[in-house]
């Protein structure tokens, strides 16, 4: 830390925020502190210092958007079960679906000296999550891409199965299929509109601008969207709802307003949404969950091991309702 601060021009307690508490200091200072780190390859490791006096903490944090989330909550469940069969405990923190507080919660996860951290993360920012950061701490990414980390991932193909569902939807002879999906600026949604438009075009047909609604993230955003195409004058034959909460929400539609004749493939389900024949994108929230435990074990047991990534399925499940044709 001497050596950085002497580097940097600045003093061990300056060092010492920056990596600790970087939101502290000032911009031209923080990069000054980083670049002296990168340069001299500084890695302190508090955890391992503790772990010297305390043995492991034998905890494994997981940072989510939110415990109302189903899929999520699902993802938890799998995880903690296979951390509980190899005697580790796991600590959850919630950013609220906030992505804004994802550096924080990481940080106070480290700072507690957890075993792994598991981040589910919305943002694309993965900068503090760099070994700098996090001072060795084994990180596993669930659900998101590395983005250029060096750390083990474990994801679903999403992308895949919405084209595969598009495709369907388009050889049934639909023309007019409306994609409703979650934050434009998260991977999750950028992933599966990705998967709709190479369906468009493996089929020679332009993208039709109003037919793609993003950034929907309440109940009522969701009905907004659904009246808002149905009333267009061409309104869309069928209906693609790319996260589980627009599901819930065009399911409700359907079911109020009578549009048994709207083609419609859901993404994630529910046991209403199952009985009722809804055709459905789905994943295994708890195997994801149960992989990314594996992976935090594999890797404080070998902590120097080059990172996996495992992709786990997404599978378009055909009950009827994704399986009509556009009205005669």
């Amino acid at each position: 830390m001497t050596e950085v601060a002497r580097a940097a021009g600045v003093s061990t307690a300056t060092v010492s925020r920056t990596l600790q508490e970087p939101d502290v200091v000032k911009p031209a200072t923080r990069e000054r502190v980083m670049e002296a780190v990168r340069r001299l390859g500084y890695s302190p490791n508090p955890m391992a210092r503790d772990l010297r006096y305390r043995g492991p903490s034998g905890v494994v944090g997981l940072v989510t958007a939110g415990f109302t989330n189903v899929f999520q909550a699902w993802v938890a469940a799998g995880a903690e079960a296979e951390l509980r069969r190899a005697g580790l405990q796991l600590l959850i923190g919630s950013t609220d679906d906030d992505p804004a507080r994802e550096p924080e919660l990481a940080r106070i996860m480290i700072d507690r000296r957890v075993s792994a951290l598991l981040m589910m993360p919305d943002g694309d920012d993965r900068d503090f999550l760099r070994p700098e950061y996090t001072y060795g701490t084994p990180v596993v990414l669930v659900g998101r891409p590395a983005n250029g980390l060096d750390v083990d991932v474990v994801m679903t193909r999403d992308d895949q199965a919405v084209e595969e569902a598009a495709d369907q939807l388009l050889n049934l002879g639909h023309r007019r299929i409306a994609a409703l999906a979650g934050r434009a600026d998260s991977f999750r949604a950028a992933q599966r509109l990705a998967g709709y438009r190479a369906a468009l075009a493996r089929h020679g047909l332009p993208e039709q601008p109003e037919l793609v609604v993003t950034d929907l993230t309440s109940p009522q955003e969701v009905s907004a969207a659904i009246t808002r195409v149905m009333e267009m004058p061409e309104p869309p034959t069928a209906l693609l709802a790319l996260n589980l909460g627009i599901s819930s929400g065009v399911l409700l539609d359907r079911i109020v307003n009578h549009r048994d004749d709207i083609a419609f493939v859901a993404l994630d389900e529910n046991d209403l949404s199952a009985g009722l024949g809804i055709s459905a994108i789905t994943r295994d929230p708890a195997e994801l969950g149960r992989q990314a435990a594996l992976l935090a074990i594999e890797r404080i047991a070998n902590p120097t091991a080059s990172p996996r990534t495992v992709t786990l399925p997404s599978v378009l499940v055909r009950r009827g309702s994704g399986e009509l044709p556009p009205p005669s």
